[in-house]
């Protein structure tokens, strides 16, 4: 009888584990990210048996609940305060490898195509985030699609040049025939409240965004790949690399990663999947 009773509560468990790696496909196991959230549903649970034991899950009394509070404060706290570690890149065929070849946060997505490079690039000219509904969500949530935000935050602000490849969201530079870079540097406002630090300057050339190093913002570079195959396929790719011009922005910087990593992920791996999408129904329409 009791183990019937539990029922409901391993297959809470089992869904939950499934979601975590499902969601891996999308958002790439971080562990200061994941544990964080970890954290926060420990927390949640914790809170709610503390009114009304969850027996289900193994709460059975309101001991217990406080310490599964404890325990989801401590990871949480303990997941957003982890020192920051820089890394290396371990590639050396990107122009982002030379832009920055250090940094602090980073994610790798890519995806295989089946289409051509120029078909894809066309696909990809025209697809930004208000024709996809979720990811328009997400960066809704994020709080950097409000019409509000100041865009000099946003690589859409770069200027558009003859060395610049236009989407609806970004303006890149064209560094090699088969990469794209965008890059960005974030006000301190996102970082420690700090409203009075002036808004970073727009930027019109890698140089400028190199040349800054102006204690107090997070420097951004994004790019994206596109790679023919032998097999007539694409190899699409993208990566987004974030260092602070100190070690301190970093360390404050990681406070807000760790709690948006995911987002961000799910916000890239849709963005992919929907070029993708278009690209391969538009050569099956032809």
């Amino acid at each position: 009888m009791e183990i019937r009773h539990h029922i409901p509560g391993l297959i809470c468990i089992a869904i939950a584990l499934t979601i975590m790696f499902r969601l891996m496909h999308y958002a790439h196991f971080y562990a200061p990210s994941y544990f964080f959230w970890i954290g926060a549903i420990l927390l949640v649970m914790g809170v709610i048996s503390l009114i009304h034991p969850l027996d289900f899950i193994f709460i059975s009394n309101r001991t217990i609940a406080l310490g599964v509070v404890l325990c989801g404060i401590v990871i949480s706290v303990t997941s957003l305060f982890w020192p920051v570690k820089m890394e290396q890149s371990p590639t050396t065929d990107q122009q982002i490898d030379g832009l920055m070849p250090v940094y602090t946060f980073n994610e790798l997505h890519e995806v295989r195509i089946k289409a051509s490079p120029d078909e894809v690039k066309e696909v990809f000219r025209v697809t930004g985030v208000n024709d996809i509904p979720v990811v328009h969500l997400l960066m809704k949530i994020r709080g950097i699609a409000d019409e509000d935000v100041d865009l000099s935050d946003r690589a859409s602000s770069n200027k558009a040049g003859t060395d610049t490849f236009t989407t609806p969201d970004f303006n890149f530079f064209v560094v090699a025939p088969d990469e794209y870079i965008a890059v960005m540097i974030l006000k301190p406002s996102m970082i420690s409240g700090d409203k009075g630090k002036p808004a970073p300057p727009e930027i019109s050339s890698i140089e400028q965004f190199n040349a800054f190093n102006e204690p107090g913002y997070m420097k951004v570079a994004i790019n994206f790949r596109i790679i023919g195959t032998n097999n007539n396929d694409t190899l699409l790719t993208t990566e987004t690399r974030v260092d602070g011009t100190t070690k301190a922005d970093s360390y404050a910087f990681g406070h807000y990663w760790r709690v948006v990593y995911p987002g961000s992920a799910i916000i890239r791996r849709v963005w992919l999947d929907t070029i993708k999408k278009k690209a391969e129904q538009k050569i099956k329409r032809i």
